[in-house]
Formats: C-alpha cells, sequence, structure tokens
C-alpha cells in the first residue's frame, strides 16, 4: 500500500471530524474539539510523538495570548495549568492557529499575532501560521494576497519574484507577509503555502502542489521536531519569576 493512501486517509478523517463537529453549537467547544483531534493527528506522524500543545508563549514579562497549538522543543519546560500550557518563547518551534472557515479578518488578526510573537524578547522566534479546514476566499483572491499572478492562458499561478531578472516593482506584494505558512483543506482550494528566502532579506512564498495536502504539514511538524535536538536554553530552565 502507498505511503499516499495512508496521508490520504488521515486527511480525510481529519475532515470528516470537521463535518461531524458542525452538529456542536457551542463556538469554543466545537473548536476545542477540531484541536484537539488536529493534534492527535499531528502526534501519529512521529515516533516519539511530537510536544504539541495548547496555551501561550511567554518571555517572562508578556505572553502572546491565547493560541491554538504549540510544537514545543524536545525537553521544553512547559509550565500546566489544567489543558492549558504557559511556554517560553525559546522553546517553541511552531505555532498553529486552526480556523474553520477562514476570512480575511483572520488572515488580518493572524499578522498581528505574528508581530506580537516576534517581538517577544529572544533569540529564537518560532514557526507562526494557519490551518484551515475552509477558507472564505476565492483561490485567486489567496493567491494574490501571496504574491501569486494568474496566467490565463496556462491556467496556472507564477510568482514574477521567481523570474530571473524580473526587476523588483513587478513582483505583487504579499499581504501577509508575517506569516510563516498557509494551508487550506478546502476541496478545490487545497494550498500548502511556505515562506522561503529568495535573497538575502526578501521572502516569498512557494505554493506546494503535492496531494494529500497534509503530507506537506506532517513533514513540517517532522523536520522541525527531529531536527531539534537542542534542550532548553538556561535562561528558562527555571520556572518564571512571580
Amino acid at each position: 500500500m502507498k505511503f499516499e493512501e495512508f496521508d490520504q486517509y488521515s486527511e480525510n478523517m481529519l475532515m470528516a471530524q470537521y463535518d461531524i463537529s458542525e452538529i456542536i453549537s457551542h463556538e469554543l467547544m466545537k473548536g476545542e474539539i477540531r484541536e484537539d483531534f488536529l493534534i492527535s493527528i499531528l502526534e501519529s506522524c512521529s515516533e516519539p510523538k511530537p510536544t504539541l500543545v495548547k496555551g501561550t508563549l511567554s518571555d517572562g514579562t508578556n505572553d502572546a495570548g491565547q493560541l491554538d497549538i504549540l510544537l514545543c522543543r524536545p525537553h521544553s519546560f512547559l509550565r500546566k495549568l489544567g489543558s492549558q500550557c504557559f511556554v517560553s518563547k525559546e522553546d517553541a518551534l511552531c505555532v498553529i492557529e486552526v480556523k474553520g472557515n477562514c476570512t480575511g479578518t483572520d488572515l488580518k488578526k493572524a499578522t498581528h499575532k505574528a508581530i506580537l510573537i516576534r517581538d517577544l524578547q529572544g533569540e529564537r522566534a518560532p514557526l507562526y501560521g494557519i490551518v484551515c479546514y475552509k477558507v472564505a476566499l476565492e483561490l485567486k483572491t489567496i493567491m494574490k494576497r501571496f504574491g501569486f499572478s494568474f496566467d490565463n492562458e496556462n491556467k496556472t499561478y507564477f510568482d514574477n519574484a521567481s523570474i530571473p531578472n524580473e526587476v523588483e516593482e513587478n513582483w505583487l506584494t504579499i499581504k501577509y507577509p508575517d506569516l510563516d505558512f498557509f494551508i487550506s483543506l478546502e476541496e478545490e482550494k487545497k494550498l500548502f503555502l511556505r515562506k522561503y528566502e529568495l535573497h538575502q532579506g526578501k521572502f516569498r512564498f512557494v505554493r506546494s502542489v503535492q496531494e494529500p495536502i497534509i503530507q506537506d504539514l506532517f513533514s513540517m511538524i517532522r523536520s522541525l521536531w527531529v531536527t531539534s535536538n537542542q534542550g532548553p536554553v538556561s535562561s528558562t530552565s527555571a520556572p518564571l519569576s512571580q
């Protein structure tokens, strides 16, 4: 059996759980259930399981407010209060915001949250992005906001910045430059957009065309988790001062 079949099964299960959870009218509870199920799916991509928690990030003075899912470094100092964790910014590898039906407002709020996390004190900053089940924007709109043009003749998307010797004035402006990734699982709008450094100090997004989309999400989580062998730095090895 092909590996893709197992990954497609995971993606189908994720979408099925999203549809089933629609019967729950309490929005907060529905969101919590979806986050928990996504965590269980992501935990299946590696053994030992990656450390995925819900809570917030802090530098010991300020915090980033409620965050949906945090991927933590091995041996992180996790300060738990019930189902929530208070995590040092230095101990976080990735932050995932989970959206049922992502809107332009959600993307704008996520950008503000990314800046808030980046501005917390600390040398290391986690990746930050969105995983959404559906998106309340047209595919062309999403792609344009992440810097892609549409070729009407070939029916394909492209980034002018990737064209050799193309002047920067012809590059489309990226509306959400502070996000590191954007993932949509919606049929006909399946997307995995990941930020990369085109030139020194110049960042663009690349679109993965691999399916199922969840393969790229698994790959990103595994890459961050497996290659992170460093424990927490000494400044975060003790509890935060009261």
